[in-house]
């Protein structure tokens, strides 16, 4: 196995594995803040995050992924990155103290104001660590980017839950998000052993910026992508209606949150190391979506099969009329996971330029038939949009990438075959036995049921995957242990 393949499963591991015991830490902290602050302090910090978020897409205007896509003069292009990305978080930090007000008045909170101005200092913070942050990517040093994030997850946690056992109400959370980034920023300058000198290339500025641009551009359009949705659901069908399409997507989006954004951070410096190897790109590309496709087909079908008994256990049945959503959704889930690698590759061959425009397009059908559709079909028409604007996506995708590095349909049938073809057959069998088993409410023979069911899904599914293609299976458990 060469170094650049075991650094890449290693860093998958690494980073899937942070994510999910970071979420762990999060369920478990929540918990206990739930219990010693209300549901006024929560809102209060949510909506100062409302406004943290839009300028945070302005943090790196993409010159830390410039620096992770470099081929040359790397220690250069990383002490001009350095002199310029602090400039933008100071910049950030005096536009929301100025504004601070303004956009208390638009929120309709004047509460938000002094959080809104505490939490901005997080820009400077969080743009002095940029730079290392990068570098460690770019050097494929997850370990280390794992334990940051799980040990700042941790000092967060700990931090909030002690400061409001002191009493600290809101601040409590503020104080602790700060000293979070404060802590994580301290450990990447530890762990990337590099230090910045004073060096700005004008050159390099400009080619960091023509790359950098349209991936903060592309950003912008990520944002607007998973936010129309909800802005849109929250005012044409209300707040009930945004809780079940809210908690729909989440399930549905569950593996593209949570393992291909994972991937998307360790292919992407991988694929820059190999920019130049068009034939080894095309093989790296080709083995992440056959793995990637191996999750996303089952998981999707099992979500369209057995939705309606995951919503019952895991939120109860006052939230059965989000069934049809996810059911819907969970295409889009799909849509969203499949193409996680052709990102990496159009930004480590050069062509962020195309993944920006391919973004603009989705939003821009989001944009013309959301509205429309959600009037006459309510929350699932929404979700048939979000579904069809993602298939349509890939699809642009897909020709640009064959013509990118020598793919042809054929390359793609064989990557997407023992995934897609496992799970058809999959679903086929748990059709059967669904409507043979009786179907029960909640009790003993509700959690029987889909006991089985989901057994037997997961059996058929490895069975029929090692029969079509049994390299497969060998090459999963080579990989994870």
């Amino acid at each position: 196995m060469s170094q650049l393949k075991k650094q890449t499963i290693s860093g998958i591991k690494w980073l899937v594995g942070s994510s999910f015991l970071q979420r762990a830490i999060q369920i478990i902290s929540t918990v206990v803040l739930a219990r010693l602050l209300g549901p006024a302090e929560f809102g209060l910090f949510s909506l100062a995050f409302v406004a943290i978020d839009a300028l945070g897409l302005f943090k790196s205007m993409g010159f830390d992924s410039a620096l992770i896509q470099r081929k040359d003069n790397i220690d250069r292009a990383a002490n001009t990155a350095f002199f310029i990305i602090p400039l933008l978080g100071i910049t950030l930090y005096l536009i929301l103290n100025i504004f601070a007000p303004t956009i208390g008045r638009f929120l309709n909170n004047t509460e938000v104001v002094g959080i809104i101005r505490a939490l901005g200092i997080i820009f400077v913070i969080s743009c002095l660590g940029k730079v290392p942050h990068a570098l460690l990517e770019k050097n494929m040093r997850f370990r280390q980017v794992a334990i940051i994030e799980i040990t700042t997850a941790i000092i967060y946690s700990l931090s909030a839950i002690i400061l409001a056992l002191l009493k600290f109400r809101v601040w409590s959370l503020v104080i602790a998000y700060i000293l979070k980034i404060l802590y994580q920023n301290t450990l990447t300058f530890i762990f990337s052993r590099w230090r910045p000198k004073f060096e700005f290339d004008k050159k390099i500025a400009l080619e960091m910026f023509h790359f950098g641009k349209f991936l903060f551009l592309g950003g912008v359009v990520w944002f607007l992508k998973m936010n129309l949705d909800n802005i849109l659901v929250g005012k044409l069908l209300g707040v009930t209606a945004l809780g079940l399409y809210a908690i729909s997507f989440n399930l549905s989006n569950f593996l593209a949150d949570y393992f291909a954004g994972k991937v998307y951070r360790v292919i992407f410096p991988a694929f820059s190391k190999l920019q130049s190897a068009i034939y080894d790109l095309k093989q790296a590309f080709l083995k992440t979506t056959k793995l990637v496709a191996i999750l996303a087909f089952p998981f999707c079908l099992g979500l369209f099969l057995l939705g309606e008994d995951l919503i019952r256990i895991i939120y109860g049945s006052k939230w059965l009329q989000a069934i049809p959503i996810l059911k819907v959704l969970a295409f889009a889930g799909l849509f969203n996971t499949l193409p996680v690698a052709m990102g990496p590759l159009f930004n480590a061959t050069g062509h962020s330029k195309a993944g920006f425009w391919f973004g603009v397009i989705q939003v821009g059908i989001f944009f013309l038939f959301i509205t429309p559709v959600a009037k006459i079909w309510g929350t699932v028409g929404v979700g048939l949009v979000v579904s069809v604007s993602s298939l349509i996506a890939v699809l642009l995708y897909l020709p640009f990438t064959m013509k990118l590095i020598q793919l042809k349909l054929s390359d793609i049938y064989n990557v997407l075959k023992p995934g897609l073809l496992s799970s058809l057959l999959m679903g086929l069998i748990v059709i059967l036995f669904k409507y043979s088993l009786p179907k029960h409410e909640f009790g003993i023979f509700f959690y029987y049921r889909i006991s089985i069911l989901s057994l037997l899904a997961l059996t058929i599914y490895l069975f029929s995957l090692s029969k079509i293609e049994k390299a497969v299976l060998k090459e999963i458990k080579q990989m994870i242990f």
